[in-house]
């Protein structure tokens, strides 16, 4: 996708610019503070609890999957639509699929997009 290093899952899902700066944004409405692991596997094996409170969140456990998801939409137009979002439209992207998935699994007290971002800053308070 950035066309800087070979297209295996690790660069294209965890490393590359795009996927890092994707990641970096959730780190920071988290406030977790983290080295991205070398494989997808190390990635999947350190999420398991990251970060996590009293609260058990179901969310919490959508977001790699989350990320993957905009991640492959954001390749595949990128190689056969010729269609490039910016780095803040993948950003509004990712946070958007991560809310609907919340609200059609009907995951916590979510009615509001800004409740939902809110609800993300203020899970480690």
């Amino acid at each position: 996708m950035c066309t800087s290093d070979a297209e295996v899952n690790s660069h294209l899902f965890l490393h590359c610019k795009t996927a890092a700066n994707l990641w970096n944004t959730f780190f920071c409405l988290l406030r977790v503070h983290w080295v991205i692991p070398k494989t997808t596997r190390g990635m999947l094996n350190s999420w398991k609890g990251i970060g996590r409170r009293e609260s058990e969140e179901d969310w919490w456990e959508m977001i790699p999957a989350c990320i993957w998801w905009t991640l492959w939409k954001e390749r595949n137009a990128r190689g056969f639509e010729d269609k490039f979002n910016n780095t803040q439209k993948i950003k509004m992207n990712c946070l958007s699929l991560l809310y609907f998935w919340c609200k059609e699994d009907r995951v916590g007290d979510i009615e509001l997009f800004g409740d939902f971002i809110g609800k993300l800053y203020n899970h480690l308070v």
